[in-house]
């Protein structure tokens, strides 16, 4: 690698709280900083955590959320535009050439990652319903989230919009104020670890680890959290249908998850499905889920809202045929019939659609990542926008 030299005139901030490799948004810049750094780009970073390397990267750690879960959010934010105004006040210049956020995060940032629109999926949990007390606390967690996106979207500051996906761009394009800047960035893998050389090596070693025979149809489903949201239940109702129809061999394997957020999706399977330790099998939080998905047959996730859904994402790369919901962001990736199939919310149709797609075969579907990018490509693309809101023509 060529020697790193620094123009202090070429200096980028991230304003995140969680600049961690474990965070899908996060990763992508983490992925492309070596790139920026190569190109001589200082990295600053205000945050929480950050597994940045400190020795060549600027950090400001900002003091620890005194509040729990998901307020965390809403304290680093404004906790961010409190330390970035007295700055402001103190120093009367601009901490970098660029300043880049999390959308709802920073308001004095010049360009914003999207990846949710917190409206959107507040008008669906709306028609879903609650079905828990906490399901409320949550839904007003997601306003105060709809609030701050708002705030970022109209703030005179804020020259681009970076949305995943084709589909929230459309989203945020319509609520945004006139003027404001898109430019679809997809999310990127690491193509290193998903891919179909990766499927082949691990596929029958994981496939036995988990007590699964050759003739066994196994859908994999990941999600950290979130399942309602993501679809899990619809697919248990799916696949319910399938096995009550006869179809016995179908298997579910959920990737990831909190053991307290397992165990309550497992009491609520003890009420409704008597059988389903027979066929669902959940592997918990897993640094390495590359190796599950390579037990699979194909990926199911019949989400009602995403962005552009990383997991989607990394099982096509690893050559599963995606079973998805028309949701935001499957227009970058599916091409039914192709690389898999568009499911209905309607899990007798959903079923029905699974039925086709095993009596099809895994095998007759095509390898295909859409429009997604791998890490190199996602730092170049990283690495033009920056230059071009840095250059005179740009500002």
């Amino acid at each position: 690698m060529r020697p790193v030299v620094l123009d202090r005139s070429k200096s980028v901030l991230w304003v995140d709280a969680y600049v961690e490799y474990r965070d899908p948004g996060a990763r992508q810049l983490l992925y492309a900083l070596p790139r920026l750094q190569a190109e001589g780009w200082k990295i600053k970073i205000w945050c929480l955590r950050s597994d940045a390397p400190r020795d060549s990267v600027e950090h400001v750690f900002l003091p620890r959320s005194p509040l729990p879960g998901a307020l965390v959010m809403f304290y680093f934010s404004l906790a961010a535009n409190l330390y970035g105004l007295i700055q402001w006040l103190l120093h009367r210049e601009r901490p970098a050439d660029v300043i880049h956020t999390n959308c709802g995060i920073y308001f004095g940032a010049d360009v914003a990652s999207v990846h949710f629109v917190n409206c959107v999926w507040l008008r669906k949990h709306w028609e879903l319903g609650f079905e828990s007390w906490k399901e409320p606390l949550q839904f007003l967690l997601h306003c105060g989230g709809a609030i701050f996106e708002w705030i970022q979207w109209w703030c005179p500051l804020l020259r681009k919009a970076l949305p995943v996906s084709d589909s929230v761009g459309e989203e945020v394009r319509r609520r945004a104020r006139p003027g404001l800047e898109f430019e679809t960035l997809p999310n990127a893998y690491d193509e290193t670890r998903f891919n179909p050389t990766i499927r082949a090596e691990s596929r029958e070693t994981f496939r036995a680890q988990l007590g699964w025979r050759s003739g066994e149809i196994v859908f994999a489903f990941v999600s950290l959290g979130h399942h309602k949201r993501k679809g899990f239940w619809l697919a248990v109702k799916a696949l319910a249908i399938l096995r009550a129809e006869g179809v016995q061999q179908v298997r579910f394997l959920v990737v990831g998850g909190l053991p307290r957020t397992i165990a309550t999706l497992e009491a609520r399977l003890n009420r409704e499905v008597s059988d389903w330790r027979e066929w669902i099998v959940f592997t918990g939080q897993q640094p390495a889920a590359e190796h599950y998905l390579a037990a699979a047959d194909a990926f199911l996730y019949p989400s009602y809202f995403e962005a552009f859904c990383l997991a989607e994402i990394e099982a096509a790369a690893m050559g599963l045929p995606l079973l998805l919901t028309p949701h935001h962001g499957s227009e970058m990736i599916l091409r039914d019939g192709v690389n898999g199939c568009v499911l209905s919310y309607e899990p007798t149709a959903m079923a029905a659609t699974l039925r086709h797609f095993i009596e099809r075969g895994a095998a007759s579907f095509s390898r295909d990542t859409g429009q997604a990018l791998t890490r190199t490509e996602y730092a170049h693309r990283l690495l033009g926008i920056y230059e071009r809101l840095r250059s005179p023509a740009g500002r």
